[in-house]
């Protein structure tokens, strides 16, 4: 047989360049908008994204809803008036209620704190079914759907979340119509405060509404545009409507155990449903386009065409099947099962049990396809030595495409900017896609030159004996996956291609046994015969680099690049398996061909490009901050005044720092710092101090402003610039009592501030703290120096003039002889969040002198260090 000339490799590599570009098409495809004047007057099955995105226009308002600002509850109003105005108009009644909660409770996130919230507001409509409302206020079997119409700070927040609150809305509105009622409620929750640490879900649990609640569909967002996915189930009934109801479904169960493995760092209001209330179902989320996600680009402009009108089709017709379905009457404990979808086309769905019977089954079909070549080409000692040399050939390749990738990687992060695929995440394929595979195929070449001059084989039956050891290394990855329980949700990325490839096996073997094929044709039946297994490996690669690339942008990590070279990598080994050893069927200068693919990526990798560029920002957290510790005469021994600047990704302080000295603030010395006189503002190098890991160690939480627990990662590494301090507000902690009695003291505080504060308490080795009058349980966030300590986050979620004082009582177990000593140290952190019109003129000043590309979440903080 003779072979492919080596220069159409690069054919070959663009052919599944192309397809992954067409299996992005079809799965990005969205459907065509419906207006709402198209649809009927009693047509209560159809959405339409034209009357959303009025919905849309109406519950953003032009500003940030952060919980406990004016505009939010402004917005909240507006809120309870559009589903009032819905409830008018409906067919079937509709119940209204605007909820005001207080509460606190154990978050077991990888940050484990208490969230204390006080007056949260929750908008609630229950479009109310055949099991109706009880005498007692409370209700019978529903259905609860719940998105959040807040948003984090200098964020409209279009997309997270209001993209779906609009699609309940027209889903509410939609279903009102209806003449006949459906067997359930539908409860309809806006929460008020989910980026407030998730408090909105947890307070609607203390609503009599939620009683009744039997399933959850949770919606949320990390990103914008795309098709919403399915990312975590605990009632496969819940999936299975999915199933039915949804024509082009987005789900996969690998994306599951990432976000339950904390790779990616987000949370949702469905850990709230499932952890406090025992409520199941499915949470489903946008996740492509998570550079805008948590920015000033999240606007309702940057929406496509589609995307809601997509959203709403699948959230109308899942709604109304669940609404209407006899096996949901009772809630069931929380099981999993595996779950993908095949480009968007169908979805398979099974339980775990079946998962591993059909992964063995898979496995040993998998090993059949090997067998079945050894019987064809002569089962003999020396073939099988042959096919073991093919399977050590297919580990060094692999292997020696990821050194390749780690060594590019390692000259660009030391020679070029990180992240430059942030605003252009294509580039993920000459940086390490590219190198991966260029490296493998010269290896394989290389190899199998090696083996070829001591065993002659003609070069159809060399590519082949490598595929069959290609498909004898995934079987046995496969079976010894099934041997992990835990796993079971994720074997399905090895297993539904290995079964398409194993198959597809069978055929090429027996072809090119008994047929006399061209180099040619053998290559065109192995690319048609695997095009099922690489379409289905190119779409999970293609839906998980998406997700994960943006994170980096927000991830606080020193090299996010090798992060990413390391997924990359390994998708790419997964997207290239079922085709591993066709690139033998290439014959003479494949090796120039490789030089000039080469070449192409080593032109990217040294491309001078920012990762900051079109709707691709740099997350800044900045804390204007006072930080001021007393001692126990509560006398103030220490006071530092400027701003924190967080280090959220790999180049956010030296950008700030590039920004700073280029800019007409900065003096080599001199100025009028905090401590200088004179009227002039001006920063120099003393001014500048970056936080190392020593001084984090020493200090809890490197005596800065903590606003989140889970922030505290963004600490080692900052930046803190001497300035004066941020404009004076209300903020204070009270010994209100000390009381003491044999074994303990009782220590009775008030305290007083804005919208969000953060208490830390570290008691003292020899005075454990044992009790507190909160209703959460008492248990340490983390250890520091040997000591534990506590963290209770306070949020009040809805504007006042005045927020109600936090009044709490701390127990500890003290000796008789220590009780007048000094017991725990104990901080409070002060947060004004999104106030700009308090920003001071110097701040202003410094704001000003930032590039474009920044986008800098303000918070107006004040650390107060006691002991007590």
């Amino acid at each position: 047989m003779s072979s492919v000339a080596g220069p159409y490799i690069l054919l070959f590599f663009g052919f599944y360049l192309l397809l992954t570009y067409i299996v992005i098409v079809i799965e990005d495809a969205m459907p065509t908008v419906i207006r709402e004047r198209d649809i009927a007057d009693d047509d209560s099955n159809t959405f339409s994204e034209e009357t959303a995105k009025v919905y849309l226009n109406r519950i953003l308002g032009g500003q940030p809803r952060v919980a406990g600002t004016l505009f939010h509850l402004i917005k909240t109003s507006d809120m309870k008036d559009l589903v009032d105005e819905i409830a008018n108009k409906a067919n079937i009644p509709v119940r209204t209620d605007w909820q005001f909660v207080s509460g606190d409770y154990w978050l077991a996130s990888s940050s484990p704190h208490v969230n204390c919230y006080q007056n949260v507001s929750n908008v609630i409509a229950v479009l109310e079914g055949e099991s109706g409302f009880h005498p007692n206020g409370t209700i019978g079997t529903s259905l609860l759907v719940n998105c959040h119409y807040d948003s984090v700070p200098f964020a409209i927040g279009a997309s997270d979340n209001g993209v779906f609150c609009a699609a309940m809305a027209e889903t509410l509105s939609k279903l009102s119509r209806r003449k006949q009622k459906l067997k359930h409620n539908i409860i309809f929750l806006f929460n008020g405060a989910e980026e407030s640490a998730l408090m909105g879900s947890h307070g609607f649990l203390s609503h009599p509404w939620a009683k009744g609640v039997t399933n959850v569909v949770n919606l949320d967002s990390a990103g914008m545009n795309g098709k919403p996915s399915v990312f975590q189930v605990t009632d496969p009934r819940v999936l299975m409507a999915y199933k039915r109801t949804c024509s082009r479904p987005n789900a996969q169960g690998l994306g599951e155990v990432l976000f339950a493995s904390g790779v990616i760092p987000s949370d949702t209001d469905f850990r709230i449903f499932r952890d406090f209330g025992n409520i199941h179902g499915i949470d489903i989320a946008f996740i492509k386009g998570g550079n805008v996600y948590h920015t000033r680009n999240d606007r309702p402009e940057l929406i496509q065409d589609g995307v809601i009108q997509n959203a709403g089709n699948m959230l109308l017709s899942l709604v109304r099947e669940l609404a209407d379905s006899e096996e949901l009457e009772n809630k069931e404990s929380k099981s999993t099962v595996v779950y993908y979808d095949y480009m968007g086309l169908f979805m398979v769905t099974y339980s775990t049990t079946t998962a591993l019977v059909a992964d063995v089954l898979v496995g040993l079909l998998g090993l059949s396809s090997v067998v079945y070549f050894l019987w064809l080409f002569g089962f003999r000692r020396s073939s099988v030595i042959e096919l073991l040399w093919s399977a050590v050939g297919r580990i060094v390749c692999v292997l020696f495409g990821l050194a390749v990738v780690a060594l590019n990687t390692v000259v660009m992060v030391a020679t070029t900017t990180q992240m430059r695929y942030l605003s252009e995440q294509w580039l993920v394929v000459p940086l390490y896609i590219g190198p991966f595979v260029i490296a493998m195929t010269a290896a394989s070449h290389a190899f199998d030159s090696w083996r070829a001059g001591k065993r002659s084989a003609s070069r159809a039956a060399r590519a082949a004996r490598a595929q069959a050891a290609a498909r004898a290394l995934q079987a046995a990855a496969l079976l010894l996956l099934c041997a992990l329980p835990r796993l079971a949700g994720v074997r399905y990325a090895v297993a539904a291609p290995l079964l398409p490839a194993a198959l597809a096996g069978l055929v090429s073997l027996t072809a090119v046994r008994y047929r006399r094929l061209t180099g040619w044709r053998h290559l065109v039946l192995e690319v048609v015969l695997l095009l099922p297994a690489s379409a289905m490996c190119v779409s999970l690669a293609a839906r998980l680099l998406p997700l994960l690339v943006p994170i980096m942008g927000r991830s606080g990590s020193d090299a996010p690049d090798y992060t990413v070279a390391a997924v990359t990598a390994v998708l790419a080994s997964l997207a290239v398996a079922p085709v591993s050893g066709v690139e033998l069927l290439f014959g003479g200068r494949v090796c120039a061909s490789l030089l000039f693919a080469s070449s192409l990526c080593v032109c990217a990798a040294f491309a001078p490009l920012s990762p900051y560029r079109g709707h691709t920002t740099q997350r800044h957290f900045w804390y204007h901050s006072q930080i001021t510790t007393y001692d126990a005469n509560l006398t103030a021994v220490e006071n530092v005044t400027g701003v924190l600047v967080s280090k959220l990704d790999a180049n956010s302080v030296q950008s700030a720092l590039t920004a700073l000295r280029e800019s007409p603030l900065y003096g080599a010395r001199g100025g009028a710092g905090p401590d200088r006189p004179g009227d002039t503002f001006e920063i120099t190098d003393s001014d500048l101090t970056v936080y190392s890991t020593d001084k984090c160690e020493k200090y809890i939480y490197c005596n800065l402003p903590l606003y989140k627990p889970r922030f505290d990662r963004f600490m080692k590494g900052s930046l803190f610039i001497n300035m004066g301090p941020p404009a004076e507000y209300e903020h204070s902690l009270t010994l209100a009592n000390r009381s003491c009695d044999a074994d303990g003291c009782a220590l009775s505080f008030i305290m007083r501030g804005p919208a969000y504060n953060t208490v830390s308490v570290w008691p003292r080795p020899a005075t454990p703290l044992r009790g507190w009058s909160l209703g959460s349980p008492l248990r340490a966030t983390m250890s520091h120096e040997g000591r534990p300590l506590f963290v209770i986050t306070h949020s009040t979620s809805t504007y006042s003039e005045v927020f109600q004082p936090l009044e709490f009582t701390l127990t500890f177990s003290v000796p008789r002889d220590l009780q007048s000593d000094i017991l725990a140290d104990i901080s409070h952190h002060a947060h004004r969040v999104y106030h700009p019109q308090y920003f001071t003129t110097d701040y202003k000043k410094l704001l000003g002198v930032m590039p474009e590309y920044f986008n800098i979440a303000t918070y107006l903080s004040f650390r107060t260090n006691y002991v007590f």
